[in-house]
C-alpha cells in the first residue's frame, strides 16, 4: 500500500528476491495491468509462485527465472520500477551489493524508481527475536534459522543489518537520488524503535 502511488498501468516491475510470487497479488489488487518480472535464487519457491499466478504466466504478464546458477540479465533502461522487499539484506559482502545496485540502474528506465525494504534491527521486534534464536556472527552479520511447522530448523540464513546511512550510501553510490528514507510498521510511517522495517525510495535521475 505504501508503494501504491507509483504504481502505473502498462509498467514493466522487477521484483528481486521474489520468493513465492506473492508481491505480484499485491499489485495486481490494486488495479494495475503490469507486466511482471520475477527472479530468485530458490526453484522450489519459483515453482509457488509460477502456481501461484497460473493465469498471469499463461497470459505472458507474469515472468519467473531461477538465479541460482546464472544471473538473469535485463536489457538498459528496462524496468519502470523495482522492488527489493525482504531480499537485498540476504547479500552477503559489498561487492555483490554494489553490483546489484549498479545492474538495477543501469535497467531501470531514466525517471524509474528503486523501492527497497530491510528488516530494523532496532526495533523492538527484532530485537525479541534476535534474543530467541538468531546467531551473531560478525558487525552487523547474522545467520537466522528458517523453521518448518514443527519447529524444526530446516536451514540458516544469511542477513546483514543495515543502519540507515550504511544504505543510503550503497543506493547512492550506483547512481540513484534518495527520494525518501524512513522506518516503517506494518501499516504507516514510525521511529526506529517502532519501524520493523526501514525503506528506502530511489530515481534514477
Amino acid at each position: 500500500k505504501e508503494f501504491s502511488a507509483y504504481l502505473q498501468d502498462g509498467q514493466r516491475i522487477l521484483d528481486w528476491g521474489c520468493g513465492n510470487g506473492r508481491l505480484i497479488s499485491l499489485l495486481h489488487d490494486q488495479g494495475n495491468k503490469i507486466d511482471y518480472y520475477g527472479v530468485d535464487q530458490s526453484i522450489e519457491l519459483l515453482k509457488h509462485a509460477k502456481k501461484l499466478n497460473q493465469e498471469a504466466v499463461k497470459q505472458k504478464t507474469a515472468h519467473f527465472y531461477c538465479t541460482d546458477k546464472r544471473d538473469k540479465n535485463f536489457p538498459p533502461n528496462f524496468f519502470d520500477l523495482v522492488f527489493m522487499v525482504a531480499s537485498f539484506f540476504h547479500l552477503p559482502d559489498d561487492a555483490t551489493r554494489e553490483a546489484l545496485l549498479k545492474k538495477t540502474f543501469q535497467e531501470l528506465k531514466v525517471g524509474g524508481y528503486l523501492l527497497m525494504t530491510v528488516w530494523n534491527l532496532e526495533s523492538d521486534w527484532a530485537k525479541k527475536k534476535q534474543k530467541k534464536d538468531w546467531q551473531k556472527i560478525g558487525k552487523g552479520d547474522y545467520l537466522i534459522p528458517w523453521k518448518d511447522p514443527t519447529g524444526k530448523i530446516l536451514v540458516e540464513r544469511y542477513y546483514h543489518h543495515f543502519t540507515k546511512d550504511e544504505l543510503v550510501d550503497y543506493v547512492k553510490k550506483a547512481g540513484f537520488k534518495i527520494i525518501s528514507v524512513h522506518f516503517s510498521s506494518l501499516v504507516s510511517p514510525t521511529d526506529e524503535k517502532g519501524g520493523r522495517n526501514l525503506v528506502v525510495i530511489a530515481r534514477k535521475p
